[in-house]
């Protein structure tokens, strides 16, 4: 995923400006609004299934996301991923596990400060993940280890989202990323919302791209649930 949001930064400039005006820059942007939709929304139904196991993956990052020969989205290495059950849950939502684990930019708050923490956290995760994915953009990259500590571990700092993007996808973001965890939407929320901004971008004029990239059809979502493969 690292990247494919370096070739989806490339692609937005050159949309832009007298160039993409005279390229047709405004069905480019179209375009490539629906690829990174429709990649966090196929992404959204593999949390969606492996949350449904009970299984937290506790690093989520773009370097664990890839694509197949077919374009289809992959999520690898399986390390940290944990199955949750009874006798390490200390709360509603909440189970005691091994803190500070994963990749301090995605790192939901609660991991960082080693406290108990459940699904929740992948859905964090998932926020600041999209919003990479939105912006093209590194998070938090002038951030030291210090300064994430004090200002987004404990302060609730965010990255800022730009006024120009959808409503909803702000909104997701900043429910994803929540300093409490119990205000966090679920993956089943959160993949329902990406499919409704899928539908919402797909072309209209009866071309065949409509099929491929609007509904998450169940086909969608068992090729969302092979995606949970293992790294090679």
């Amino acid at each position: 995923l690292e990247q494919r949001i370096r070739i989806w930064k490339s692609k937005s400039k050159s949309s832009k400006g007298i160039v993409g005006k005279v390229t047709g820059g405004k069905k480019k942007q179209n375009k490539l609004d629906i690829e990174r939709i429709g990649t966090a929304a196929d992404l959204a139904s593999a949390m969606k299934y492996m949350h449904a196991q009970s299984i937290i993956y506790r690093d989520l990052k773009p370097e664990n996301i890839g694509y197949d020969v077919r374009g289809e989205v992959k999520i690898f290495d399986y390390g940290l991923a944990k199955e949750l059950s009874d006798d390490i849950k200390v709360s509603d939502g909440a189970y005691k596990m091994t803190g500070f684990t994963g990749s301090l930019r995605y790192m939901s708050p609660e991991v960082a400060k080693s406290e108990p923490y459940g699904l929740s956290a992948d859905a964090y995760s998932f926020g600041i993940l999209f919003w990479s994915m939105i912006a093209m953009d590194t998070p938090f990259g002038t951030y030291s280890c210090k300064m994430h500590d004090e200002l987004v571990v404990h302060k609730g700092y965010r990255p800022s989202c730009e006024k120009s993007w959808p409503r909803e996808w702000s909104r997701l973001m900043k429910a994803c990323w929540a300093q409490n965890p119990q205000d966090r939407p679920i993956f089943k929320d959160i993949s329902k919302t990406l499919d409704n901004e899928c539908d919402l971008l797909s072309p209209t004029d009866g071309n065949d791209e409509r099929l491929d990239t609007s509904r998450r059809s169940t086909r969608d979502i068992s090729i969302s649930r092979r995606g949970l493969a293992k790294k090679s």
